[in-house]
């Protein structure tokens, strides 16, 4: 998982400005600390870690943070990576490369019990004891599983906040940010790519009537859409309705549509803001 993050740091997506760009470097260092790769990177490369931050935010404000988008990673940039961050830490770079792969070094202690377990067990039909502990193991890294996506969850909604400003559509009033991903970037559906718009996700006490409501005043020209495909409380408000679209079976493109996404709030997003009864979605365009 935390290498998740490392990756994330050293690549990125279609930027508008370099508002964006900073915003989301910001977004990917604040992610980096509430996972605690931040802190491990400085234990292993021995620098105090506000400095480390700061040495991550130059580099990537000299380079750029890349395109995601791209088959195989732009030599330059990564050369350009690589260098700033030897010339404004001091740290060599053989140091740089073995702490970014030492936390894949480590063995994973449940893949080796379950691998020492499948030898033991061999060619043979397991006994009742050795399916139960089998068993066991694997709901014991379903249930890492789970913990590992709740933290990437909370990190991106920790390095998220006090990003609304870049939303440019309206937001229901009061209403809690989640996560926003300030950037454009591309998905490939069916062999097709799309561009996707900068997306925000929004939680509030408000019923989905109310909010619907509101964008309905506020966005006058947008259209009511409701997928067949989808629960019938669910409900997308957009710019234009292509011909032949539903959003469940068309979400490529409808992720390159301004529109608002609204539907009912689940035990999750509770959890974020206590008497939350909508979840709501913006896609936006880019500031210019």
């Amino acid at each position: 998982m935390k290498k998740i993050i490392v990756s994330l740091l050293f690549s990125g997506s279609v930027l508008a400005n370099s508002a964006q760009q900073e915003q989301q470097i910001n977004m990917m260092l604040t992610m980096m600390e509430s996972m605690g790769e931040m802190t491990r990177m400085a234990e292993c490369i021995d620098l105090p870690q506000a400095r480390l931050k700061n040495v991550y935010q130059q580099t990537l404000m000299e380079c750029g943070v890349g395109d995601m988008a791209a088959e195989e990673p732009d030599p330059q940039h990564t050369a350009c990576l690589k260098s700033s961050l030897v010339k404004r830490s001091g740290v060599p770079a053989d140091r740089w490369l073995a702490c970014e792969n030492s936390d894949e070094e480590h063995e994973d202690p449940l893949i080796a019990e379950l691998d020492a377990l499948n030898e033991q067990i061999g060619e043979r039909e397991p006994t009742a004891a050795e399916q139960r502990q089998m068993d066991q193991i694997i709901e014991r890294m379903q249930q890492r599983g789970v913990a590992d996506m709740q933290q990437m969850v909370d990190a991106m909604i920790a390095g998220s906040q006090g990003s609304e400003a870049s939303v440019t559509l309206p937001v229901y009033p009061e209403a809690k940010l989640l996560i926003n991903i300030p950037s454009q970037g591309d998905i490939e559906i069916a062999e097709q790519r799309y561009i996707t718009l900068p997306g925000a996700s929004f939680v509030t006490t408000a019923s989905p009537a109310q909010v619907l409501e509101f964008y309905r005043q506020q966005l006058p020209g947008y259209r009511i859409h409701r997928s067949a495909l989808s629960a019938a409380t669910d409900v997308a408000y957009m710019q234009n309705i292509p011909v032949d679209f539903d959003y469940s079976r068309d979400f490529g493109r409808a992720f390159s549509i301004p529109h608002i996404y609204i539907q009912p709030a689940k035990a999750g997003s509770q959890q974020q803001l206590p008497g939350a009864q909508t979840l709501f979605f913006v896609y936006y365009q880019p500031a210019e």
